[in-house]
């Protein structure tokens, strides 16, 4: 009888450990070149689900969101009322460059229309997103916007 027990309480106890590390650690497999080269094409990387409850968002978070029922992965740029303006391959955040060594394809960044050449004042509770191959024309804050912080979903590890 007791050995019994045992084995149920081994049971829920994997199974209470199963769900906890669904919950921290959900696997995504990226499809496309959008944040390359820093995360590669189809492979496979973790979000932390709990992140969001748990810190502010930085500049550089890599983060997955879901925007009009799809899911995302681009990195935050700008906070929460900072003024952002995207011009001649720089970004510049409160009116100073952002040079935090992020390797980006410049090519065709002027996809989309939001920061793009003027000053752009992000909302409270939003964030600003781009990817990193800004040529891969991938949709981020250009096309639709800032990120309501409630779409956020985890960061990426």
């Amino acid at each position: 009888m007791t050995r019994n027990i045992k084995y149920k309480f081994i049971t829920i106890i994997f199974a209470i450990l199963a769900i906890f590390s669904w919950a921290i650690a959900r696997p995504h497999r990226i499809c496309g070149d959008c944040m390359e080269p820093a995360i590669a094409d189809s492979h496979l990387y973790f979000s932390n689900q709990l992140a969001p409850y748990l810190r502010e968002y930085r500049i550089d978070d890599i983060i997955t969101f879901t925007h009009e029922d799809r899911l995302w992965i681009s990195r935050v740029v700008a906070l929460e009322n900072d003024t952002i303006e995207i011009k001649e391959n720089e970004i510049l955040v409160n009116g100073a460059i952002v040079s935090n060594g992020i390797s980006r394809n410049w090519d065709g960044w002027d996809y989309g229309t939001y920061a793009i050449k003027k000053n752009f004042t992000v909302p409270t509770n939003h964030v600003y997103v781009l990817s990193d191959n800004l040529a891969a024309h991938h949709d981020d804050s250009r096309v639709f916007g800032p990120i309501n912080k409630s779409e956020i979903n985890g960061l990426i590890w």
